[in-house]
């Protein structure tokens, strides 16, 4: 089946672009690895246990079918905030064990961190649409992977997307528990707003390329504050390790200073 062999290479892409990122730029350690692991599962989790039986309950409440080109304006705004409710909510959830928490803040920046839940979540949803896709979509799912490049240039963009997405709630772990979820509250309406543009393409308000276009420059308009970000924070963990170490040469003369008679 192609949509396999594309999911496959889609993988690829993404573990090789993710490893890059992490391992030469921001670096990696056990606790990332372990994250990454917790996080492959996140996608499949989150869409039948929290997607599925939410926006299907709301569709039987309003009498709706389920068959978004159908839905009102309003119910297609109510499930992207769903949506964004739900995945980021989980994508979340690795901030509530003690050693992601301090890990974030002995690295000082929260890139490395957003980067690995970005990177597993993103890779989980790329076998869990193509799995679907194979069920629901049998055309699709046979054609040679070489006329799915559509598919395959999505899922590397979703691992930025989802990595600048949760970067700020783990950005206020920095802070405090206020910042956190009011951090947590700004990735679940980015991630709502970014989804307006699948949503109107699989609402056949758009056509795929003028979607991929917008996707593309989306994930573009995402990378640069990511980058920006970890810059940033890198310059001021330099900077803080400076005033450590000269604060040290200053202190250090005084305390090897005979006593004075």
């Amino acid at each position: 089946m192609g949509i396999f062999v594309a999911a496959l290479l889609a993988t690829a892409l993404g573990v090789w672009m993710g490893y890059g990122l992490l391992r030469v730029w921001v670096g990696w350690d056990r606790c990332h690895l372990r994250v990454l692991a917790f996080t492959l599962f996140f996608s499949p989790a989150v869409n039948l246990l929290a997607k599925r039986p939410i926006l299907g309950f709301l569709l039987r409440r309003f009498h709706l079918a389920n068959h978004r080109p159908a839905w009102p304006w309003w119910f297609a705004a109510l499930s992207l905030l769903v949506v964004g409710i739900c995945e980021e909510g989980i994508k979340a959830t690795p901030a509530l064990f003690p050693s992601v928490r301090e890990t974030i803040r002995s690295r000082g920046s929260a890139v490395p961190m957003a980067l690995t839940i970005g990177l597993g979540f993103a890779l989980g949803e790329i076998w869990f649409l193509a799995w679907g896709i194979y069920h629901s979509d049998p055309t699709t799912a046979r054609l040679p992977f070489y006329m799915l490049g559509g598919f395959i240039g999505e899922r590397v963009f979703t691992i930025v997307l989802h990595s600048f997405l949760i970067l700020p709630a783990l950005h206020g772990l920095l802070i405090g528990p206020r910042r956190f979820a009011l951090g947590l509250a700004a990735s679940m309406l980015l991630h709502a707003l970014v989804d307006v543009v699948p949503a109107l393409y699989q609402m056949k308000l758009v056509g795929p390329e003028l979607a991929g276009l917008l996707l593309l420059a989306i994930t573009l308009g995402a990378a640069i504050p990511l980058y920006k970000y970890a810059k940033h924070r890198a310059a001021l963990n330099r900077l803080a390790l400076l005033s450590t170490s000269s604060l040290v040469l200053y202190v250090r003369p005084e305390k090897d200073a005979p006593p004075q008679k």
